[in-house]
């Protein structure tokens, strides 16, 4: 298991960071969550990538997730050499990257909020 971090935002604006862990198996996190703990999680994150399926087969957009993963895939192998190690400047990034993928859809701010909300 490791330690991740992430930003939290509000209105675009930081105001926090969350720390969580990253299992590496299973039984690992059912040791540490609890095995109820551990299906609550997973039924909650299932629940909400089906909801983000169905929005973007709706609205024909990406979801936040999809466009996120665009975003990395776009990196050359220099952008990666150079980011490598450097969570400050993956997240840059991979903001700037998602930033223009939304002008290329034509991703409103209401699209984006629903994006984010999935």
């Amino acid at each position: 298991m490791r330690m991740a971090t992430t930003e939290v935002k509000s209105s675009s604006e930081v105001v926090g960071a969350a720390e969580y862990p990253i299992y590496d198996t299973n039984a690992e996190a059912i040791e540490h969550e609890g095995e109820s703990e551990w299906l609550a999680l997973g039924n909650a994150q299932r629940r909400t990538n089906e909801l983000n399926r169905i929005r973007a087969s709706a609205t024909g957009k990406p979801t936040r997730e999809a466009l996120e993963a665009e975003a990395m895939a776009s990196a050359t192998i220099e952008e990666l050499t150079a980011m490598a190690g450097d969570v400050s400047a993956i997240m840059a990034f991979k903001r700037s990257k998602v930033a223009e993928l939304k002008v290329k859809y034509g991703m409103d701010k209401k699209e984006e909020s629903e994006a984010e909300a999935g």
